[in-house]
């Protein structure tokens, strides 16, 4: 049974589809043949992401890039009706079609979700939540060991704390 994405947004040259760790751009259908050839989808963790560059589509064309480490310095324009084919090369850039009534809010919603996963996966609480989990797994062994908590009672502190 595969994943169900929470959020699905249909680009010109790809979908993006948005799920708890990552997003993926799924390469289906002509135009992202035509600019992408068979290089198939791309993943991007949260975990990874910098940032988000986002032009959201109204009168003209938007586009969504996904910026990583190391990501090659395309420069993402859209025009009216086309967007130039090196935007929609890069394969880190979805193209978002003007002139469609769902799509700037969907767009948006889709990119405000991404950006409070990224901000989520990169804040230094994630960090001090693994040392805090350390710090509490270490209490409750202290009060095991006093014979204040059974076996039974630390072990279950100790998934939880773990997430396991």
């Amino acid at each position: 049974m595969s994943e169900k994405a929470l959020m699905e947004l249909k680009a010109t040259n790809g979908i993006v589809l948005v799920y708890n760790n990552r997003v993926v751009i799924k390469r289906k259908g002509l135009f992202a043949f035509a600019s992408q050839g068979i290089k198939g989808d791309t993943t991007f963790f949260y975990s990874n992401l910098s940032g988000v560059d986002y032009k959201k589509p109204g009168m003209t064309n938007g586009y969504m890039r996904f910026i990583t480490a190391g990501t090659a310095n395309y420069n993402s324009k859209t025009g009216l009706f086309s967007s130039p084919m090196s935007s929609a090369q890069d394969p880190n850039t979805v193209i978002l079609r003007a002139f469609n009534r769902k799509i700037p809010a969907l767009s948006e919603e889709v990119y405000n979700l991404i950006m409070k996963k990224i901000s989520e996966m990169q804040t230094p609480f994630n960090v001090a939540a693994a040392v805090s989990s350390a710090d509490e797994i270490s209490k409750y062994k202290t009060l095991l060991d006093q014979g204040v908590i059974t076996q039974n009672e630390f072990e279950q502190k100790k998934k939880q704390l773990l997430n396991l």
